[in-house]
């Protein structure tokens, strides 16, 4: 069946093994299939070497077992000397042996495979067996680890990666006979990704009720489906997202500034000059609490100033620590229970109502404060929840709510940062080699200025790696709490089915999730390399991390924390040395919330050799919150000038449920008022009741997309879209667009869905993109590579409008190139997974893949003597179906040598003969690869330019890829402005392609995906169809063309041959290739009247369809038409080398097919050089006869010489035999082009 472990194991060894071999299946007895390893052996092997070698492949357990052959139930012995060829009856090209182990002296069953084909859904598995109404308490509170989530994860490869557990406090309140499930399956927490409508967060177990007494109905103790939530959300996340970052990094850089300055105090004040810090989680809390509470109130608490000289810090920070450790105790008021110890409760409850009363009136203060103007500025977050209108229900949120929402803020803005920070620190302190590698990077982008600006903070991947890798084991969150709607059927990844019911409450124990085996080596090593190996990131399950939540109930401040601990660690990496004390005991523990502590965290600092202060009087970070999501495009500056009435307008159209692409929307909106565009910020749904219903449509689109799904204001839009795609309808107008996507590569599962829905269905539709989408990835560093972008965008659009650029405003705007390579999934396959090949699409009728298969009836050579040229006569059998008329064009689709692939393939280190799926989820505008399609990895890199010359912006991106530190260094030089004429010399001079440089800088190292990043699809190329449609009844429908093979050396030595022309020439009878019948609209076809005489004019290969228009009229003389005159100029080098086609051009002028033959020679021995355009005005009065009568001129060929110069020609004729003027004879020519009488089919 292909499935599971098993499935995996059989297509890689298929693919990668040649002939001689057996692949080797083997399932536990009992296992149904599902957990089956594969390994491959030689027919050659023995029995002992293969008991040996898949003995040391399985569990411990069966390690001593018993291999027994299925169906033949024969026991292999570890001392059996035959063959593996000897088990195999029957031949196979392919043969698999399939084994089933069994734990020594064990019978087989006998079915061991069970009913595989129809399993049925089972109940969720059970954990360890419950106690007596304490049921699994036991289990999970006194287990090895104090923090009871860990004990949860402790259970799960005893029990499985999806069970249920006996825990009242965590079953649903509403449904307490339904135990929880606890889940480290990556494939179960997909299922909840994917359909969150059904697996919403529902606040409503026993502990949830209890936690309620404390945090209210805030952000994060509500359930999904409460109104109040769904209000709120949004106003909250949008001044976190990713965009908003950049406005709050003098914030974070000021209290990061503020931490060391406390810390550095400490240790200047020690006589040793170390300085040990024993409660360095609370150091952690007061830096994060008053950063976030200074960048979403816009309040400077100084909470590490007051710790710093022994004060009291914020009255909240107190009565929280105080109120959160008695409430599960007091939080449904006096109960029956306290009277056991009734004075020691009621002075806790004292404390506890006293703490709760505190914290609800500090928050009361901020309230009243933002309302009255004092603090935010009016454009905090508080002051968002207090006046703006949600933009997912449009409601106000209500009063009784906020302070919920504030606690919310409040705690997990900074206890979940403050543990991540301790916890990285910790593994930076006892790891060495990691620490060094974190410090240099933080010294290298920090440099010696002594301080970190935005554009530096983004470039710290380490410390961000190290980060990652500190909240996959210590998760902010310790579980993900959802709740299943509905009675539904899970399939789990090893292909069981679990049945669940409704009211189930489910949770993600993200320790157990982290650590699964099946995604996570040595799991409990902290080890930040995990999360820049791209190879091991693509081989993971993209369901498998989720150290902040998922989907819309995922941390609203997750981007913020990253930058602000990342921030912070790399500042102390930069001032400070810091160690443990030799006596720590590092142990993970319960917070006063969700997040785990390192218990008691101790370390011991001093100042680091070589650290660069900040310059003493640099003051960043005001008192003042970055500007709101609200404010409207600043004032018009007239940069440009258009002729015609009306302004210039723009609309730009976001789709954004936390408001960073409606940042992105009005940052472009107020660029483009700079420029004197009237250019609005608007969501998409809203453009619906304004679209233009006639003329051009200038609009950009910036959105996200979420779960693969639209942004909430963009659903209207997405609707409208598929309905008029389905439907094939029209735009309502000429729509002119550009779109930049704006997605998180974490979720690649879903990474840039809608976004790439929405360009297929544009160019579907008919839109004209202005220029190549901009895909952003906020994970990364995405500033430059948006405002490189932009830069391409506002000249795409002038040029689009057709205005001119004051360049004294805008001589920063220019071109930037865009990427020149395809961004694809590629996935190793085996050659038998259900997917459809390449030779099915293009047999297809998909609406993308016209092209089909095409059968060479004929390749023969048309150049003669010793000619050094090659010109290639070929004609091909047309599918049923598919009909041209004579003048056509036939597209052809080109495939990459064989030499240039071979060399891909070499610096690949791959056959080529690897089987992939290639395609995306979604449609795109990648032509044939619209798809997931099966193919082998040579078939790929035929579809590629590989002939491509670099861009300077892919010598940088190669940089990146570069371990070599001078080899980097080059190629960055090469890519920059310093090293322009470097790039000159070296790539646009020789014609350096990218496949040679990747051979000059050999340790640039490139997987398959970030290989063909760099080249693009080769495009259709487009011939004149040489022949007329056959008239023969039942013949054969046939075409040919006419092919000018290309093939000189370039500067670099290399032999370069065109990429379609080299592919044909190869071409024999029988053979195939793909294209079809393009049709252009053109009226370049005989006259409908056969009596209309032609002038034909076709140097080279353009005499093309010019053989076509003589077949043709041989055709209608043979049935007795009445035939005008018909002269052809045609032009070649030599009468002994190269005239094509004399024989039949002969032929057709004996019949009468053709009145007159002028043959141009450019390199006849012993004459002078003649064109076509030297015998067009010889033959002067013949042209002007023809033209006078009535004649239609006909031209074919090359468009940047040949074709001005007949035009010319043309003109001069006229001129000198009509006694017109230049001007009136240019106008002749011009009024015969709008007739239809003076027609070009030419090329670049």
């Amino acid at each position: 069946e292909g499935k599971g472990r098993a499935g995996k194991g059989i297509m890689q060894s298929q693919s990668s093994e040649a002939e001689g071999v057996v692949t080797v299946v083997v399932f536990e007895d009992g296992a149904k299939g599902q957990q089956g390893r594969a390994i491959v052996a030689k027919g050659t092997l023995t029995l002992k070497a293969l008991v040996d070698d898949v003995a040391s492949q399985l569990p411990p357990s069966l390690k001593k077992g018993q291999l027994w052959l299925w169906p033949s139930r024969v026991l292999l012995s570890s001392s059996e000397s035959k063959t593996v060829d000897s088990l195999l009856t029957g031949k196979s090209d392919n043969p698999v042996v399939m084994l089933i182990a069994t734990e020594c002296n064990a019978s087989l069953s006998d079915d061991p495979f069970g009913e595989l084909a129809v399993a049925e859904a089972v109940p969720i598995p059970t954990g360890p067996k419950p106690l007596p109404y304490v049921g699994n308490l036991f289990d999970v509170q006194y287990g090895k680890h104090s923090f009871f989530a860990y004990n949860i994860a402790e259970l799960f490869p005893k029990y499985g990666n999806f069970i249920t557990l006996q825990m009242h406090p965590l079953a649903s309140a509403e449904n307490p006979g339904v135990p929880p499930a606890f889940i480290a399956d990556p494939e179960i927490v997909k299922e909840m990704v994917m359909n969150e409508k059904d697996f919403p967060k529902m606040w409503t177990s026993n502990v949830n009720k209890r936690l309620s007494g404390i945090a209210g109905n805030g952000l994060f103790t509500s359930s999904t489906t409460d109104p109040a939530w769904q209000t709120a959300r949004p106003l909250m996340s949008r001044p976190f997202n990713e965009v908003k970052l950049k406005d709050y990094f003098d914030i974070i850089a000021n209290k990061v500034d503020r931490f060391v300055a406390q810390i550095a105090r400490k240790v200047e004040a020690s006589p040793s000059g170390r300085a040990t810090v024993s409660d360095m989680n609370e150091w952690n809390c007061c830096f994060t609490f008053d950063t976030v509470m200074h960048a979403a109130l816009g309040v400077d608490l100084g909470d590490m100033e007051a710790m710093g000289d022994g004060r009291e810090v914020d009255e909240f920070l107190v009565a929280f620590r105080q109120a959160v450790p008695l409430n599960l105790k007091f939080h449904s008021g006096w109960q029956l229970k306290h009277y056991a110890r009734p004075f020691k409760n009621a002075a806790e409850k004292k404390v506890y109502d006293t703490s709760v009363a505190t914290m609800f009136r500090r928050i009361n203060d901020f309230v009243e404060d933002t309302r009255s103007g004092k603090i935010g500025e009016g454009k905090s977050v508080l002051h968002s929840l207090l006046f703006n209108d949600s933009p997912t229900t449009h409601d106000k949120v209500k009063l009784q709510t906020v302070p919920g929402h504030m606690v919310t803020l409040m705690v997990a803005g900074h206890e979940t940062t403050a543990a991540t920070i301790g916890f990285c620190l910790y593994y930076l302190a006892t790891n060495p080699e990691c620490l060094a590698k974190a410090v240099k990077e933080a010294r290298e982008c920090i440099g010696s200025k002594g301080y970190l600006e935005y554009k530096d903070a983004g470039k710290l991947r380490y410390i961000t790696a190290c980060l990652r890798e500190t909240l996959r084991l210590y998760s902010a969150v310790a579980m993900l709490q959802r709740e299943s709607a509905k009675d539904t059927v899970m399939t789990g990844s090893d292909g069981t089915k679990y049945k669940v019911p409704a009211g189930t409450k489910m949770y993600v124990v993200c320790r157990g999730l982290h650590t699964n085996e099946a995604n996570w080596s040595n799991p409990l090593k902290w080890d930040p390399e995990r999360f820049l190996d791209e190879k091991e990131i693509a081989n993971r399950n993209p369901h498998c991390y989720y150290p902040l939540g998922f989907g819309i109930r995922s941390c609203v401040g997750q981007f913020f924390a990253i930058w602000e601990a990342r921030t912070c660690i790399a500042m102390f990496l930069n001032r400070f040395n810091f160690e443990l004390p030799s006596d720590y005991k590092f142990e993970p523990a319960q917070g006063l919330g969700a997040a785990p502590f390192p218990k008691d965290l101790t370390l011991i600092f001093s100042a680091r050799d070589g650290a660069i202060p900040p310059p003493k009087d640099m003051k960043r970070g005001s008192s003042s919150v970055p500007a709101g999501v609200n404010e409207q495009p600043s004032e018009k500056k007239v940069a440009i000038q258009k002729s015609g009435e009306g302004p210039v307008k723009l609309d730009i159209l976001y789709g954004s449920n936390v408001g960073a692409c409606e940042e992105l929307a009005y940052t472009m909106a107020d660029q483009g008022n700079k420029f004197g565009i009237q250019a609005e910020a608007k969501s998409l749904d809203s453009a619906l009741d304004s679209m233009p219903t006639k003329g051009n449509y200038y609009v950009l689109v910036i959105t996200s997309t979420y779960n693969g799904l639209p942004p909430d204001n963009a659903n209207k839009f997405s609707k409208w879209l598929n309905n008029l795609h389905e439907e094939g309808k029209q735009l309502p107008c000429k729509f002119k667009y550009a779109l930049c996507g704006v997605g998180n590569s974490q979720w690649h599962a879903t990474f840039h869905k809608f976004p790439k829905r929405i360009e297929y269905q544009f160019d579907q539709l008919g839109a004209e993109a202005l220029l190549s989408s901009c895909l952003l990835d906020v994970s990364k560093e995405w500033v430059d590579p948006f405002e490189s972008w932009g830069t391409s965008f506002w000249p795409a659009l002038f040029e689009a409008m057709d205005i001119h650029p004051d360049q004294s405003v805008i001589k920063d705007v220019t071109m930037s190139h865009p990427k020149q390579g395809l961004d694809l999934s590629i996935d190793m396959v085996c050659e038998t997974c259900d997917a459809p090949t390449i030779e099915q699409v293009f047999e297809s009728n998909h609406p993308k893949v016209p092209s089909k298969p095409l059968k060479v009836l004929q390749n023969r050579e048309l150049q003669y003597g010793s000619s050094e040229r090659s010109t290639k006569h070929i004609e091909l059998e047309l599918p049923s179906g598919m009909s041209y008329n004579t003048g056509g064009h036939l597209a052809v689709r080109p495939l990459c040598p064989d030499s240039y692939v071979d060399k891909a393939l070499g610096l690949l280190g791959m056959s080529g003969d690897e089987w992939i799926c290639v395609g995306t989820e979604e449609k795109n505008t990648v032509n044939v690869l619209t798809r997931n399609i099966k193919m082998q990895l040579r078939q790929l890199l035929q579809f590629l330019d590989l002939s491509i010359i670099p861009t300077q912006k892919t010598l940088a991106a190669l940089a990146e890829h570069c371990p070599c530190p001078p080899e980097a260094m080059k190629l960055k030089h090469l890519a920059s402005e310093e090293g322009r004429k470097e790039y000159e010399s070296y790539i646009l001079g020789p014609g350096r392609t990218t496949l040679e440089v990747l051979s000059d800088y050999r340790s640039v190292g490139l997987d398959v995906h970030a290989f063909v990043q760099n080249f693009p699809l080769l495009k259709m190329r487009y011939y004149s169809i040489s022949s007329a449609p056959s008239r023969s009844e039942g013949g054969s429908n046939s075409c040919s063309i006419t092919v000018g093979i290309v093939e000189f050396e370039t500067g670099t030595g290399r032999v370069h041959e065109g990429l379609s022309s080299g592919m044909l020439t190869k071409k024999c009878p029988g053979d195939t290739v793909y294209g079809y019948v393009h049709e252009l609209g053109s009226h370049f076809r005989l006259p409908s009247d056969s009596s209309v005489p032609v002038i034909m004019v076709g140097p080279g290969t353009g005499i093309a369809p010019f053989m076509g228009f003589l077949q043709e009229r041989s055709g209608l003389k043979q049935s007795g038409a009445k035939l005008g005159e018909a002269v052809l100029f045609f032009g070649c080098r030599s009468k002994s080398h190269d005239f094509i086609y004399q024989a039949e051009l002969d032929s057709f002028q004996a019949e009468g097919a053709l009145s007159s033959l002028q043959v141009a020679f450019s390199r006849e021995l012993g004459s002078e050089k003649v064109y076509v355009q030297d015998l067009i005005r010889k033959e002067k009065e013949l042209v002007w006869r023809l033209l006078s009568a009535g004649a239609v001129v006909y031209v074919c060929g090359d468009a940047a010489q040949m074709a001005p110069d007949v035009k010319r020609a043309f003109t001069s004729v006229v001129c000198q035999c009509s006694e017109r003027s230049e001007e009136e004879a240019a106008r002749y020519i011009e009024v015969l082009q709008d007739s239809n009488r003076y027609l070009e089919d030419v090329w670049g």
